[in-house]
């Protein structure tokens, strides 16, 4: 038995009318695979992990931002010199130091955030779909498992302005 229903569509104008269409069945967890970051595609679709990337940058950059000081005021304190009259812990001269690491743990943990959360975003895809992305098309996967006949003919009938349907 088919676990879901993958439509190839080349417009994505088409796929958003088609995932509003089977939304309206009272289809729930469709996935959308776009092989370019098309506005239909975030129109129609839920936020999901794209959402929890800003929070792992602005961890990343609150932790970037206390290793600076954390290294600047130990190195201050570990070789104590006076140098014009201006204090040991000379906050001003930190800010380019502190600018920098908080810059530096931001992007990295953006980079590695992003590379983990797609890798795990693209382990709800099928293969089919993944590999129909990889041809210019929008995927739209829709789970049938569990439902009658006649609910998958209607969600057929909704994914009609395909190009193509795969089982």
């Amino acid at each position: 038995m088919r676990h879901e229903l993958i439509a190839l569509f080349a417009d994505p104008r088409r796929a958003e009318q088609a995932v509003l269409d089977v939304e309206a069945l009272g289809v729930e967890n469709i996935h959308l695979a776009s092989p370019a970051p098309f506005p239909v595609v975030h129109r129609v679709h839920r936020p999901g992990t794209e959402r929890t990337l800003g929070w792992f940058a602005l961890g990343g950059a609150l932790a970037g931002l206390a290793a600076a000081v954390a290294l600047q005021v130990v190195t201050s304190l570990s070789h104590p010199m006076i140098v014009g009259g201006k204090p040991i812990l000379a906050w001003p001269a930190f800010a380019i130091i502190c600018f920098e690491l908080t810059m530096l743990g931001a992007g990295l943990s953006n980079f590695l955030a992003m590379a983990v959360l797609s890798a795990l975003a693209r382990r709800g895809i099928p293969r089919a779909a993944k590999q129909a992305v990889a041809s210019d098309c929008l995927a739209v996967v829709v789970p049938i498992q569990g439902r009658t006949s006649s609910a998958v003919h209607a969600i057929e009938r909704a994914l009609a302005g395909a190009e193509e349907l795969l089982p």
